[in-house]
């Protein structure tokens, strides 16, 4: 579970470590900035399957947090310990 506010999520990940180890699995996806409303994240790919997409985070970690949580719901990883 992450905290949009703080940013910390309690599998202590970084968001670029994140989206290496998504990545490495073939599964789109991204964090950007490109609002002053904060950080978006989205995972999937909106052709060709399962897509989810968030934003109005306040850090990247917060956005990543939310990103990991998506991904473990969606059966695309599995973290270890939690």
């Amino acid at each position: 579970m992450q905290d949009r506010k703080t940013g910390s999520n309690s599998a202590g990940i970084s968001a670029g470590h994140l989206l290496v180890l998504l990545r490495r699995h073939r599964i789109p996806c991204s964090i950007d900035s490109f609002s002053a409303d904060g950080w978006t994240a989205r995972l999937g790919d909106p052709a060709t399957g399962p897509y989810s997409q968030h934003g109005y985070f306040r850090t990247r970690e917060a956005a990543a947090g939310w990103l990991l949580d998506e991904a473990e719901r969606l059966g695309a990883v599995a973290v270890s310990g939690r």
